[in-house]
């Protein structure tokens, strides 16, 4: 099961997704307060998920894609799984939250 925490913070959207994502209902969760709020950079921590498989991935993948038509920024943080390595090269990834809030 998919917990899902989020923190505004100085125009930017924090969200972290803590267990195992199983399915694409999260993204649709984080698109209506992006939505709601107007929020032109969101940055996905993934430190706590306990599993990303591929499917996942994909679904991030697809996420970070139409958040590029939107003209908005994704960044991931945390990626500390063996996967890290496909995310690097397609979306970046930052090491910590407070890292990417210093690029933003």
């Amino acid at each position: 099961m998919l917990k899902i925490s989020t923190e505004f913070r100085k125009g930017v959207l924090f969200v972290r997704l803590v267990g195992r994502i199983d399915n694409e209902g999260y993204l649709e969760k984080i698109n209506n307060i992006i939505d709601q709020m107007g929020i032109q950079c969101i940055v996905l921590n993934l430190n706590n998920l306990n599993d990303v498989s591929l499917d996942s991935i994909d679904h991030i993948i697809k996420y970070n894609n139409e958040i590029l038509k939107k003209n908005k920024q994704l960044l991931i943080c945390d990626a500390n799984n063996i996967r890290n390595r496909l995310f690097k090269k397609i979306i970046p990834n930052i090491i910590s939250e407070i890292e990417a809030f210093s690029l933003i």
